[in-house]
């Protein structure tokens, strides 16, 4: 089977506007959006917040002792974003990108530390509180799309 080169160079460009941002034209109020070499390139706020989360957080599985309270930040760090989200989804409440950065950051520690949990010490009751995360979001989200 030969490669179209063509389709993929097309697919490439296309999928080019998502690599730093998932946003629609619509929601580009959730992005930052620095101009780099004239041209503008869009960050989602709340990303731009979870990644350095992830790497303090799974930086922090190497540079601490396992503490109890670990699995409690687990649980509870996602939930500012969850909340952010909530509320500018389902009422009149704008928020803000740098909210959504600052809850972004602590979501992506919460990430960080459960990966480090999960995979470096072995800790099962982090899925747990994964498949509670996703069962509430896949809700929040089923919600959402039948109001729409």
């Amino acid at each position: 089977m030969a490669v179209d080169w063509g389709e993929v160079r097309r697919g490439l460009a296309m999928a080019r506007p998502f690599l730093l941002s998932h946003h629609l034209p619509e929601d580009y109020d959730r992005c930052y959006a620095p101009v780099i070499r004239g041209r503008t390139v869009r960050v989602c706020a709340r990303c731009a917040g979870i990644y350095p989360g992830i790497l303090a957080g799974v930086w922090a599985i190497f540079a601490a002792p396992a503490l109890p309270s670990h699995l409690l930040l687990v649980a509870v760090l996602p939930a500012p974003a969850l909340v952010d989200w909530s509320l500018s989804a389902f009422t009149s409440r704008e928020g803000s990108n740098p909210g959504r950065t600052a809850t972004g950051v602590l979501l992506g520690y919460g990430y960080g530390l459960g990966l480090g949990h999960l995979f470096v010490r072995g800790t099962l009751p982090v899925v747990a509180v994964g498949l509670g995360y996703a069962v509430l979001a896949a809700g929040l989200l089923w919600y959402h799309d039948r109001q729409a």
